[in-house]
């Protein structure tokens, strides 16, 4: 369907006589819907996908007599699918109008809202969620036993360099998963508010 909007957007502007703005204002509204429908969707099975993964290390951690681990592991994935559950329900609050460029900036502002919040949440999260997760995994090991072995400020330098190579870690891979799954389309959310405002002005 995408596509067949693409040709008669292409015809349009083709033929003068076909450049009516009522006309080319309801292509943005079709190809808008399509856009924020592919978002919706994608959000939707990638929140999904969180749920097999904390079955699978659940039960990959119990299989290597780390039930403290599996059931910590599980409970933030968990949290995590409830937590974008609650965000996506957020985005589901902006229904299309008759005034589809409102629409369009209420839809981003809030996609960008989000996106925000959690380059927030992966910048602190990591350091404060899987260093715990770290010490359940090596409890009771000659690893555990080295690390408390050495002198305290040496431990907290190495968990410092550690919180920070998380924190790195978790916006870098948010970032990049962002831009590679979503990328090309809220680029072409901004392209399309950027085109009906040019629209605006020849109506003036």
């Amino acid at each position: 369907m995408e596509r067949s909007i693409e040709n008669i957007w292409k015809e349009g502007f083709e033929s003068n006589k076909s450049f009516k703005l009522p006309f080319v204002k309801d292509l943005y509204t079709r190809k808008s819907n399509l856009i924020i429908d592919k978002i919706k969707s994608t959000s939707k099975w990638d929140n999904i996908s969180l749920i097999p993964m904390a079955i699978f290390l659940f039960g990959l951690f119990t299989y290597l007599d780390k039930l403290l681990l599996g059931i910590y592991v599980g409970a933030l994935i968990l949290s995590l699918f409830f937590l974008n559950k609650k965000m996506l329900k957020k985005m589901d609050q902006f229904n299309p109008s008759s005034n589809t460029y409102e629409y369009l900036i209420n839809y981003y502002s809030q996609l960008k809202a989000i996106q925000k919040f959690y380059n927030k949440l992966l910048a602190i999260g990591p350091p404060i969620l899987i260093i715990p997760a770290y010490w359940i995994y090596f409890q009771g090991t000659p690893v555990m036993s080295n690390f408390m072995g050495l002198d305290i400020y040496f431990q907290i330098l190495l968990v410092a360099a550690i919180a920070i190579l998380l924190s790195g870690l978790g916006m870098l891979s948010y970032k990049l998963s962002t831009h590679l799954v979503y990328g090309k389309l809220i680029s072409r959310i901004e392209e399309i508010i950027n085109d009906m405002e040019e629209l605006e002005k020849l109506e003036m």
